[in-house]
């Protein structure tokens, strides 16, 4: 997700806290996480900064 405005994100029942900040690359948190902050309108849905970076690795081979 790309975090547009400062939030926090407290889970129910449980005793952890996430606190996010505005960025303009992509971050990657739990999905209640960014579930929460695009309902908010605090940031919007990106792929995951490990998986595109992942994917970008396997479409160009290394040059030998």
């Amino acid at each position: 997700m790309i975090v547009k405005a400062e939030g926090n994100y407290r889970r129910p029942g449980s005793r952890l806290s996430f606190n996010f900040k505005p960025s303009a690359a992509p971050q990657q948190w739990p999905r209640d996480v960014v579930d929460y902050a695009v309902s908010k309108k605090l940031a919007t849905r990106t792929k995951s900064p490990a998986r595109a970076s992942a994917a970008r690795k396997t479409a160009s081979p290394d040059a030998e």
